[in-house]
């Protein structure tokens, strides 16, 4: 499944939890929450490790060494890029169940953490 159709059945589920046609028992909700809070921490984490090593060292002075470094770091950028996506999806997930539950405070809450948790991460 591509990113973009993951992000389609994402914002369908959060809108028919907005709507109410989506619901779950308010503690069932919050173990899903739960697990997709989780899943964020873990994603950030091994963000933070790309990041790392985006600008990898020791290839050398000699030209390939340098190309094998930028490539190397180039890469990493890449894949924590994309694993903001999945970092999005997550704090995504973890509000639609909580509105599913009718924990509409919890969910604000996680909404304004997840714009806060990604908002750092574009100022860098």
């Amino acid at each position: 499944m591509k990113i973009e159709d993951s992000r389609a059945e994402i914002v369908r589920f959060r809108q028919a939890a907005h709507a109410g046609t989506v619901k779950f028992d308010p503690e069932a909700a919050r173990r899903c929450a739960e697990l997709y809070d989780r899943q964020a921490d873990r994603l950030i984490y091994l963000r933070q490790r790309l990041e790392d090593a985006s600008d990898p060292h020791g290839f050398g002075g000699l030209t390939s060494g340098r190309q094998l470094q930028a490539g190397f770091g180039h890469k990493a950028r890449d894949a924590a890029v994309l694993l903001d996506h999945y970092i999005e999806a997550a704090y995504r997930m973890k509000e639609a169940f909580l509105v599913s539950g009718g924990l509409y405070d919890e969910a604000d809450a996680a909404n304004a953490a997840a714009v806060r948790a990604l908002e750092t991460r574009l100022d860098r």
